[in-house]
């Protein structure tokens, strides 16, 4: 197992951006896909795990649970919010999904 260099995982975590950002101003279900995506997350379904991995990791950084109960149902809204996109396109490709591993031309 190789370890990623600091160039890599910037242009990983950049390209993810641009792909919430697709997906949020979209209503469309499909996964962006490029040339570039395959060299970064390999294939559609290593894609599907790296947003589904920046999703938690937003969860968990920012739904602190020792927040008094309306403001952490206020943080749980404004992320799902903001990450709608991403969470339809996840809930597509949920665990086990035959779709997540499809490759649609």
């Amino acid at each position: 197992m190789s370890t990623m260099t600091w160039d890599e995982t910037h242009r990983r975590w950049k390209a993810l951006r641009t792909i919430e950002e697709q997906l949020s101003s979209s209503q469309s279900l499909e996964l962006p896909w490029t040339e570039e995506y395959a060299e970064l997350f390999g294939d559609r379904a290593g894609l599907v795990a790296a947003l589904r991995y920046r999703w938690q990791l937003a969860v968990n950084a920012q739904l602190d649970t020792h927040l008094p109960e309306q403001v952490l149902e206020e943080q749980r809204r404004r992320l799902e919010e903001r990450a709608r996109g991403v969470r339809r396109l996840l809930e597509r490709y949920s665990e086990g999904d035959e779709a997540a591993h499809r490759v649609v031309a």
